[in-house]
């Protein structure tokens, strides 16, 4: 499943959203911290990986615990988005307003590393069977601020990227998704897959190209900061967003198959995903 982490990579029962209900489903033996706890070593492994942690539009993994194990919940992708908001307790990211680029690049982003991330946990070599079933939220489309039918047209890219850019065995490994969202977001979910089934491959291709560069050559995630958080401005200490942690030199030319770099994905995915993209 997943969750809508906050900027400051933590997932405890004082937060709120998602965020809060997750942790407080993860309680086991009286411990509230036990998925946080999994969370801040996955974060220590993705800065020992990545050479910075996580920032905008990555994805952590961790298992689930308590109750939400119980119910057979298996894995929980942490996904930050980008945050277009302005609430006072952090300081604001310019790079995001609702639908600037660097934004839906950073939710298209989110999205497919989520669904890799699903798609490498599954069994390898498994049947359909036992593929992920992933359950999901919008991200950044709450108060994040981002435009929710702009963030729906990047989650309908990802779904299309995602089943252009694996082996046709890997596909199969993410089963199902749902996406929890209110009747009147559904419309513009349901509007965004049918216009990204209904394009060819070229036409999918071109259009997730236009999400990650425009009509430039420079990338728009190699602008995106490291994360805003709210010790920052506690200590009135503005972040320097001229220090972006992670660049992409390696998805020009793009191609479906750039996805599923180390580079892009910011982990190695399975051999098996990658028959179909070489």
């Amino acid at each position: 499943m997943l969750n809508s982490i906050s900027p400051e990579w933590e997932c405890l029962p004082q937060h709120s959203g998602i965020n809060k209900a997750i942790a407080k489903g993860c309680i086991e033996d009286g411990s509230t911290t036990a998925v946080n706890d999994a969370l801040q070593q996955a974060i220590a492994q993705f800065a020992e990986a990545n050479g910075a942690g996580p920032t905008y539009g990555d994805v952590l993994v961790t298992p689930t615990y308590g109750a939400l194990r119980a119910d057979g919940f298996t894995a929980i992708a942490h996904a930050l988005g980008a945050d277009c908001s302005d609430r006072g307790k952090r300081y604001r990211v310019p790079l995001f307003e609702p639908t600037a680029p660097p934004t839906l690049a950073a939710v298209f982003a989110a999205y497919f590393r989520v669904l890799a991330h699903a798609g490498a946990l599954a069994p390898p070599g498994g049947d359909v069977s036992e593929g992920a079933t992933l359950g999901l939220v919008q991200i950044s489309a709450g108060v994040f601020a981002a435009d929710q039918p702009k963030c729906a047209e990047m989650f309908a890219l990802a779904v299309r990227a995602w089943s252009e850019a694996v082996a046709s065995e890997s596909s199969a490994l993410v089963r199902g998704v749902t996406m929890m969202c209110s009747e009147q977001e559904s419309a513009s979910i349901v509007a965004a897959l049918k216009a990204a089934k209904a394009m060819s491959r070229d036409e999918a291709e071109a259009a997730v190209a236009r999400v990650l560069f425009g009509e430039g050559s420079q990338c728009f995630l190699d602008r995106v900061p490291r994360a805003h958080t709210i010790g920052q401005k506690a200590k009135e200490q503005p972040p320097d967003d001229s220090d972006a942690p992670f660049a992409y030199p390696s998805l020009a030319p793009f191609s479906f198959a750039t996805l599923l770099s180390r580079e892009f994905l910011h982990f190695a995915p399975p051999a098996s995903m990658l028959a179909k993209a070489a």
